[in-house]
């Protein structure tokens, strides 16, 4: 008798199940059953809903129904309904077409778990993730249903306002973490040094005031690049005089591009560093999907204060009597690798700028040296960096292509009128990319069965018509190589690109070995992936005229996919 088999990975904010499967004339899709036990130790058990349904059930938009009754038709599943510290087990059952209805082949189940839903990886790295996807049927269902200009004004200034539930879901792990480590600074009177490109979070601004003295900041003028101009002027206006900060102004010498902060128990002592590609502002913590790291790793930790420091002093004259920045004693640091171990793991720390991208070649080998496979996130990595290598990897013509290689991208480009947002997907080979003005909520929520309008990222652009929230939409920044064999994790502030190797204030993290941080990061990517797989799918049934796919098949036909002819499945499946 055929079986699932299946597979399950975590953060500590979701669970991605993948499952397989041979061809049966009679299977219509699966259900997904999860039993759980939540971290304050209430358990449940049940099918999960499924909220694409068969075309005679005439669904409604948000209308959802158990996976008995509308089975997935699919293989893969990423589940948003658990959280830090939940422990879930998964079983996988197929449906079946019976002349008495669908019956559940019960012979067939699949089960994995007990899994622990957690940010924590051993050796003390955890990876967090918030929730910033404002391009979703979540946030659509918290708006009218004809939304216009003021609400999606008021839905912005919600966000500031520390007590709003919705802000605290976008921002998820990444913000409930750094508060509670600000907190913890306040209260047990240790030490932050941090360097920001951005600070003009309310809350954030208010945490700092409460730590005091004991705040050492590196504060830069943000992306305002005309002399004069400040960016976090609001910031500085708030602290100064309140905690130990000082003003990095590069104007048009870079961005003072960094996001990290070194936690110390007195100022000697550092044992924890915070990094990633989270901004200290608003939209960062929620309108853009981020994550942050925390090693707590006394050798690394040091590492970074010790950057801080170079940051801190890094100031000349010019002969004109203007201030200038990235000396030699800065730019000579930069160019030489900073490397330790933790346990079985080890990490590799670049600071930028580099006289000569040595940060780029380092994370360009990482990438050439993956055998089975390749997952990222990029924000703007242009046309000189880290994306070009992952799309060798890809060319049939490059020394470095490799056939078999699995790659899943998601890469978020501004276009040049500023006015407008790309995504591009990568994968095996295809760059996907789509506009993401085109996809209009008109667009996708006329005659889409179960599919609300969306807010789409025009809606949030800048401009006279637009609410002002800001222009990344993924602004995460990393990489992730051969995630079940040889680990590799590279992440930190750095955008993958040429300028942020040759012009910028960046760091850029790698650690190799560490197979349950390379996870958690796998994850949040794939869900990322799946999210706009199914708008680029919708774009391009706006482009081409037809109606997109809308309801479950009632035959057999959707089975395309098995792992003994899947190379995705059987990776996933760890199948040789």
């Amino acid at each position: 008798m055929a079986r699932v088999s299946i597979s399950a990975y975590v953060n500590g904010d979701d669970c991605f199940v993948v499952w397989s499967h041979p061809y049966d004339p009679k299977c219509l899709g699966f259900a997904i059953s999860r039993q759980l036990t939540t971290a304050a130790g209430t358990k449940r058990s049940g099918f999960l809903d499924n909220r694409v349904g068969f075309a005679k059930d005439d669904p409604k938009p948000h209308e959802h129904r158990p996976s008995t009754e509308w089975p997935f038709q699919r293989y893969t599943w990423t589940d948003h309904g658990v959280g830090e510290g939940d422990v879930a087990t998964y079983t996988v059952t197929p449906v079946l077409k019976q002349s008495s209805g669908l019956v559940l082949d019960q012979s067939g189940a699949g089960a994995v778990g007990p899994l622990t839903v957690t940010a924590r990886s051993p050796k003390s790295v955890s990876a967090y993730f918030n929730r910033g996807v404002l391009l979703s049927q979540f946030i659509s269902n918290r708006l009218p249903e004809n939304f216009t200009k003021g609400d999606l004004i008021r839905l912005k200034n919600q966000l500031a306002r520390d007590d709003d539930s919705l802000r605290t879901f976008l921002m998820g792990q990444v913000g409930s973490q750094l508060l509670k480590l600000l907190t913890e600074v306040s209260a047990k009177k240790g030490h932050l040094y941090a360097a920001l490109y951005e600070l003009s979070d309310a809350t954030l601004i208010q945490q700092l005031a409460r730590i005091g003295k004991r705040a050492h900041l590196v504060l830069s003028n943000g992306s305002s690049k005309k002399k004069g101009t400040d960016g976090n002027s609001t910031a500085a206006k708030s602290l100064d005089g309140v905690v130990d900060l000082h003003r990095r102004m590069l104007w048009s010498e870079g961005l003072g591009h960094n996001k990290f902060a070194v936690f110390a128990r007195s100022p000697n002592e550092p044992f924890a560093v915070w990094t990633g590609s989270t901004n200290w502002a608003t939209t960062g913590l929620c309108t853009q999907l981020n994550n942050s790291i925390l090693v707590e790793d006394a050798e690394l930790a040091k590492a970074y204060l010790e950057q801080w420091k170079r940051l801190r002093d890094d100031r000349r004259t010019g002969a004109q009597g203007q201030d200038l920045h990235f000396g030699p004693v800065l730019v000579g640091a930069n160019d030489a690798s900073k490397t330790g171990a933790m346990g079985k793991s080890t990490w590799t720390l670049w600071f930028t700028r580099t006289s000569a991208g040595q940060d780029i070649e380092a994370a360009a080998q990482v990438i050439n040296a993956a055998k089975r496979a390749v997952f990222f996130l990029m924000f703007e990595p242009g046309s000189a960096g880290l994306l070009q290598v992952v799309q060798a990897r890809l060319s049939p013509a490059s020394r470095t292509y490799d056939k078999s290689l699995l790659v899943h991208g998601v890469v978020n480009t501004l276009r040049a009128s500023g006015g407008t947002v790309a995504v591009d997907l990568v994968s095996r080979g295809q760059n996907q990319p789509f506009d993401l003005r085109v996809v209009q909520p008109e667009g996708i929520g006329e005659g889409l069965a179960q599919w609300a309008a969306e807010v789409t990222r025009s809606d949030f652009l800048m401009g006279p018509d637009r609410g002002v929230i800001g222009h990344a939409i993924i602004h995460s920044k990393v990489i992730v190589v051969d995630p079940f064999s040889d680990p590799v994790v590279i992440t930190g502030s750095h955008n993958f690109s040429h300028p942020a190797s040759a012009a910028n204030d960046e760091n850029l993290l790698i650690v190799k070995g560490n197979k349950d941080l390379a996870e958690r990061y796998v994850v949040n990517i794939m869900g990322t992936y799946q999210h706009y797989r199914w708008r680029k799918y919708l774009y391009d049934c706006h482009q081409q005229k037809r109606s997109p796919w809308q309801h479950l098949t009632d035959g057999p036909d959707w089975q395309a996919r098995q792992a003994d002819h899947d190379p995705e499945l059987r990776f996933w499946l760890q199948q040789a």
